[in-house]
This record gives structure tokens, C-alpha cells and sequence, in this order.
């Protein structure tokens, strides 16, 4: 019997660690509903150095439905002056396709974005993304970044962790009740639990 206990022991220690994983994913999961539950004025945010859009599918030439509400949730913060300056982010362009940041700089432009005041930043997902807007903005810059309601635990702390003051203000139309879209919350709850011990950059299915 006394040769069966470091064996006894190794499944004990395994079944508290898998336990206490599962409650840590599971209040990870709860802190991504809670605070997907923001306002969408465009007022509602304090003013920033920069609106930042993350990318969304396009179809052809045009917005897909998600990335158009994200769109026009930057041009209300733009046309309220919380920011001068938008940067659309997305990733690489497709063979034959325009690619989500074409398509946003030129909705963008077409709704009235100075091209002057407009930028891009190509990335394969959104944590580099965020690196990378750190990058050319200074140092702990204030940033409005416009995405879905349940991703704005994950972003803040991608942001942060990148060098950003992150406020989130999600698209119009994109908070829905959490047993509704199981799917992103699982990927949102494990993004936040592993990006919180590893870091968000190696998340990339969390947000996008």
C-alpha cells in the first residue's frame, strides 16, 4: 500500500489543479460578462489620442455586418471629437480580396474621416495589433478602442499590457446576453485567464 501513495497523491494533486483551473476560467468567464456591460454614447468615454477600430470580416468591397457597426461607432466617437485620429486595424489581405483595413480606411474617408487624420496598422491578430498602435503612439497614450461589448476585458488588458490607457466602446448592437454567444465567451473567458498568466499575445483566438 505504501508503494501506491506517491501514486494517490499524484491524482489528488492533478484533480485540484484541473479543479482549480475550471473555477478559475469559470470567474474569468463571469468578469467578461460584467464588464461587457458598457455604454455606447459616443460621449461616454473620456477624450483620447486616438479611436482605434479593431478589424472585422469585409465582404468584397464593403463592410461585413459586424465591422460596419464597428465603423460607425468610430465615426460617432470621430464626429463627437473624442479623437482626432482613427487607426484601423486588421489583418493581411487575402489573394484576391481588399482586405479589412482597405475597406474600413475607405468607409472611413467616405463618411467624412479626413484622410489626413486617418492610419492603418496590419496585423494577424488583435493583441499585436494593440502592440503595434503602442508603438507609434507616445508613451501610455489614451486610447478609444471600438470593438464587440464582450471583448472589453480582453482588450483592456491586451492594451495594457501593450502600453495603453484602453477605453472600450462597443459597437451598437453588439452586447447580447451572454447564453446567446457561448462560444466567444469560452474563447473571451480562456483569453483572459491565460493572457492574465502568459500574456495576451499568445491569445490570438480571443479576439479578432
Amino acid at each position: 500500500m505504501f508503494l501506491f501513495a506517491p501514486i494517490r497523491w499524484a491524482f489528488k494533486l492533478v484533480y485540484f489543479a484541473v479543479l482549480a483551473a475550471i473555477v478559475y476560467v469559470v470567474v474569468s468567464g463571469y468578469q467578461v460578462v460584467s464588464a461587457s456591460h458598457l455604454p455606447t454614447s459616443a460621449t461616454a468615454v473620456p477624450r483620447a489620442q486616438a479611436i482605434v477600430v479593431l478589424g472585422a470580416p469585409a465582404v468584397g468591397t464593403a463592410p461585413g455586418p459586424d465591422y460596419l457597426a464597428r465603423l460607425e461607432q468610430a465615426l460617432a466617437l470621430y464626429r463627437a471629437h473624442e479623437a482626432s485620429e482613427v487607426v484601423v486595424t486588421g489583418s493581411p489581405a487575402l489573394a484576391g480580396s481588399s482586405g479589412e483595413v482597405a475597406v474600413g480606411e475607405s468607409w472611413l474617408a467616405g463618411s467624412g474621416v479626413a484622410r489626413s487624420n486617418l492610419s492603418s496598422v496590419v496585423a494577424d491578430d488583435a493583441a499585436s495589433a494593440l502592440v503595434q498602435v503602442a508603438a507609434v503612439l507616445p508613451a501610455r497614450s489614451t486610447v478609444i478602442v471600438v470593438t464587440d461589448a464582450i471583448d472589453a476585458l480582453w482588450t483592456t488588458g491586451a492594451g495594457s499590457k501593450a502600453g495603453l490607457v484602453v477605453h472600450v466602446s462597443p459597437a451598437v448592437g453588439s452586447e447580447k446576453a451572454f447564453y446567446l454567444e457561448l462560444d466567444q465567451l469560452w474563447r473571451q473567458a480562456t483569453g483572459v485567464a491565460v493572457g492574465r498568466l502568459i500574456g495576451y499575445v499568445n491569445t490570438p483566438w480571443a479576439a479578432g
